[in-house]
């Protein structure tokens, strides 16, 4: 048989060839359309006529397939094959399911037969959701179920039984089935829900086309609400019917086309049903549908998501005007609620509006006044009605320079930030609505713009909305719970409103290029002058911008425990209420960039720094200025906590003069020395002793290690961890006398939190304490492809040497966090012969930042250039076994 038309040959083989022989020429006809279909994408074939071409391509191949099944005529079948859901509607993408409904009163009689349609569907390669039903259970599960009545709403009749067909749409468009009402508040709680399980932001990083907030499944909502209240079955029918406006309809027509266009692009490129954009996903579409030079991943990426994030906003903004004017028709009573506030503004039915459509062109100042009425009557204000939020963003190009310039604008935006509530709605809807991208050009150049990276999972301005979000819940009372200690010094803060504004400015120069964190400071610096801040406050805010990265820094890679450290930070903070801001402004940064991010054991570092610092800036308090004061001082103070347990000195002191010329006593607190004492002061030095402790106040697990000392011990006891999937963030090994040696370790599980779990802890105890029985044992390096959410990033390994003094050198090492990083690192260590004295575990997003202090097995630093580049070489070549890698040692 001739191949030169695969349509003809396979209707042909439907009713002449085996049915092995028919399932390949259909699965062929689906490749050669699919091929097809691809080729004119690539020419710039308009989206909407693909997907119409497809729907149109499948409903003949599922007519002709049922006719072969069920070959009576139409009119004498007693069942119907119809089209629902996505299918129904007419939007298929490549991979794209088939939703079917076969309905029939004598559906029983045919089951076998209907059986064998489905697997021969199955078969040709269809992804197929069915349901068998008659009149009646359709009824009934439409009426038990929203998503299932919406399935049945956009029904469309395909084959069989068309009066079977008719009587199912005559039912449901009785008013008893999901009265307007009822569907529209069942539909707005459905997508509430679904956006709640996307974290109701439109700017994650891997967002869903479809079901993200913003997504396709928002415009589906808005004519799923209009179809069922108005009967109108398009976006053209509300335009028609004045529901929404030429310009709304060039705008979500526009965003519908271009998400169902990326979509198409996504099917192909997975060769399957995939709405989700993630990060490797990202990459490919990026390097076929931008023009951004594909050398530069993070730029060509981020080129390529800009779009996709301005195009949400677009559809989360009308879906909201949109919902909101259907709500005021579907539950109009005839009588309105008015309260007028003042002359420009009224309360209609709890929603701000204003008095005259043309108040923001008379009185463009009434943009920004609109957010101050909003604070002071948040308790009663449920948010800005539909025709105002039109009439705002219709007047966005009011805001230009003279808007600007003028005093009493300047003055108005200030306020906004100074209102002692409602600061984060106001603002939150400044942004959604445009305000402050027209407002600020700095912050319309990070709209949409993304980072390239896990550890941010939103974009700059979402993050960026989220930091004064956390801002604001610190002084409120009801989240104290959350971070009593922030929620105090936010009480202590004399002028919110420069806290608020650095939480605006601090990342508002990542759309430039340079240092975003100097940059910024301009910027703020540039902004206090021309809203006419005063010099301090001025200085403040800037200060705050320039240095909002310190703090972390110190926090996560330095010695907290050295009083130099705290005395050099403290000397940079200079005053009270600098720390107090910057601790502020940290805490929220941090909390907002992913939910991964942050845990207790970040939040114990960042309460001792902060702590410390306070106490260093102090200046009524005389603190340790060096170690050897501090351990003095650690020392009295743990002694009187030993004392209440009715230890004294002369019990424990064998103990400690153990490890009396280490650092235990510096770095480890009182508490911390009473406690690790009494576990241990008892214990046989020539056994190998092991405690584990669930949780401590640092906000991990605890383990500790006390036996003779050895060669590689950090080697040994990180790949012993490994197998158990567990976090070492901090490593403290103390090298004491009569060659003991104390190992300080804290741990978190795969979650990062401390690890709970009975079984778990008595595990690893067991299993640690049986692999430190015998003496360290070379294994061979496995490397295991890390998780695919990293294997898209290029991280290239970066390590450095700096000289603590002659005995310590401190090793900081940036890489990919792949799996078993740490048992890697320990086996460096091994072979080149080094001892590792501490451990910082820093894992940001994809990144690994570790930073060690360590010396030769003789306990001197790495001073010989040869031994720092035999150490690094083999660092590398144990991290990135591939020899194509980009290193940078110095």
């Amino acid at each position: 048989m001739s191949d030169s038309n695969p349509a003809r040959n396979f209707y042909h083989s439907l009713n002449q060839q085996s049915r092995r022989d028919s399932l390949s020429a259909g699965r062929h006809l689906l490749k050669e359309f699919n091929q097809q279909q691809f080729v004119q994408f690539d020419q710039g074939q308009p989206i909407e006529t693909l997907i119409k071409e497809r729907t149109s391509f499948i409903d003949q191949m599922l007519k002709k397939i049922w006719g072969h099944f069920f070959p009576q005529d139409p009119d004498q079948s007693d069942l119907s094959l119809i089209a629902v859901g996505g299918y129904g509607r007419g939007e298929l993408q490549p991979y794209s399911d088939i939703d079917l409904l076969i309905l029939g009163e004598n559906k029983d009689k045919h089951t076998e037969t209907i059986s064998e349609f489905i697997t021969y569907l199955w078969d040709l390669g269809f992804e197929v959701g069915h349901a068998v039903r008659d009149l009646e259970e359709c009824i009934e599960a439409g009426k038990a179920d929203v998503t299932t009545a919406t399935n049945l709403l956009e029904a469309r009749w395909l084959s069989g039984n068309y009066e079977a067909f008719i009587s199912l749409q005559n039912l449901f468009n009785l008013k008893q089935f999901w009265p307007s009402q009822a569907f529209f508040q069942a539909k707005l709680a459905e997508q509430a829900q679904r956006h709640k399980r996307y974290h109701n932001t439109l700017n994650q990083l891997e967002p869903n086309i479809k079901e993200s907030p913003g997504g396709l499944r928002d415009i589906q909502t808005i004519l799923w609400v209009a179809k069922r209240h108005f009967g109108a079955s398009s976006i053209e029918e509300l335009m028609q019917h004045n529901f929404i406006t030429l310009n709304e309809y060039k705008e979500i027509r526009a965003a519908y086309l271009y998400l169902n266009r990326i979509r198409f692009a996504l099917h192909r490129l997975r060769q399957r049903h995939e709405d989700r954009l993630l990060f490797d996903n990202q990459q490919s579409l990026a390097a076929s549908m931008t023009d951004t030079p594909t050398d530069d991943i993070s730029k060509s990426v981020e080129a390529f998501m800009k779009p996709y994030y301005q195009n949400v906003h677009v559809v989360a903004r009308l879906n909201e005007i949109l919902l909101q004017h259907f709500r005021e028709e579907i539950f109009d009573t005839g009588e309105e609620r008015i309260e007028q506030i003042n002359p420009r503004f009224r309360l209609v039915d709890d929603y701000l509006d204003v008095i005259r459509p043309n108040l923001f062109e008379k009185n463009p100042t009434a943009l920004l006044e609109i957010f101050i009425i909003l604070e002071n009557y948040d308790h009663l204000v449920q948010g800005i009605r539909s025709r105002t939020i039109r009439l705002i963003r219709d007047n966005l190009h009011r805001i230009d320079d003279q808007f600007r310039a003028d005093p009493i604008n300047k003055a108005l935006f200030m306020e906004i930030f100074r209102q002692p509530k409602g600061v984060n709605a106001a603002l939150s809807r400044m942004y959604f609505y445009g305000i402050l991208a027209a407002y600020l050009p700095a912050f319309a150049r990070i709209t949409g713009l993304m980072q390239f990276n896990i550890f941010h999972a939103y974009t700059v301005d979402e993050h960026t909305m989220l930091v004064i979000r956390n801002l604001r819940r610190f002084y409120l009372d009801d989240y104290a719970y959350e971070f009593p200690t922030a929620h105090q010094v936010a009480k202590q803060i004399c002028k919110p409103e420069i806290l608020l504004l650095a939480g605006l400015f601090h990342d508002i120069a990542k759309g430039q290029k340079g240092d975003h964190e100097k940059l910024g400071a301009i910027d703020a610096k540039e902004f206090s002058f021309r809203h006419n801040l005063n010099q301090r406050d001025a200085h403040l805010l800037s200060w705050l911008v320039r240095h909002h990265l310190d703090f972390s820094y110190v926090a996560q890679k330095k010695d907290l425990s050295d009083p130099e450290i705290i005395a050099q930070f403290a000397a940079k903070m200079g005053t009270q209420e600098r720390l107090d801001n910057l601790y502020l402004l940290t805490l929220a940064d941090v909390r907002a960039t992913s939910d991964e991010v942050w845990n207790d054991w970040k939040n114990q570092l960042f309460l001792q720094l902060y702590h410390s610092t306070t106490q260093a800036l102090d200046a009524s308090q005389t603190l340790p200025q060096d170690r050897a004061k501090q351990a003095i001082f650690h020392k009295e103070k743990a002694s009187e906590l030993l004392k209440q347990y009715g230890l004294g000195s002369a019990a424990f002191q064998p103990f400690w003069k153990t490890f009396e010329q280490t650092d235990f006593f510096s770095r480890q607190t009182p508490s911390e020395i009473a406690r690790i004492t009494r576990n241990l002061y008892q214990c046989d030095p020539d056994e190998i002793n092991l405690r584990l402790q669930s949780r401590t106040n640092r906000g991990a697990t605890e383990l500790i290690i006390y036996m003779h000392d050895r060669e590689y011990l950090f080697s040994q006891f990180t790949q012993a961890l490994d197998h158990f999937n567990l976090n070492i963030v901090e490593a403290k090994i103390y090298s004491g006398e009569n060659d003991m040696t104390l190992v300080i370790i804290y741990l978190l599980d795969h979650d990062h939190c401390p690890i709970t779990d009975g079984n778990t802890l008595e595990r690893t105890q067991t299993a640690l304490l049986s692999e430190l029985e015998h003496p360290p044992q070379d294994r061979p390096v496995t490397h295991a492809p890390p998780p695919r959410r990293i294997r898209v990033f290029e991280t290239p390994t970066e390590i450095h040497f700096h000289a603590i003094n002659d005995e310590l050198t401190e090793l900081s090492l940036t890489t990919k966090d792949i799996p078993g990083l740490l048992a890697k690192i320990g086996q460096g260590f091994k072979q080149c012969q080094i001892k590792v004295h501490d451990a910082k575990i820093n894992t940001i997003g994809e990144r690994a930042e570790d930073v060690f202090q360590i010396s030769t097995l003789s306990d001197d630093g790495l001073t010989r250039s040869e031994s720092k580049e035999r150490l690094a070489q083999t660092l590398l070549d144990l991290i990135e076994p591939s020899a194509n890698r980009d290193e940078s040692v110095g």
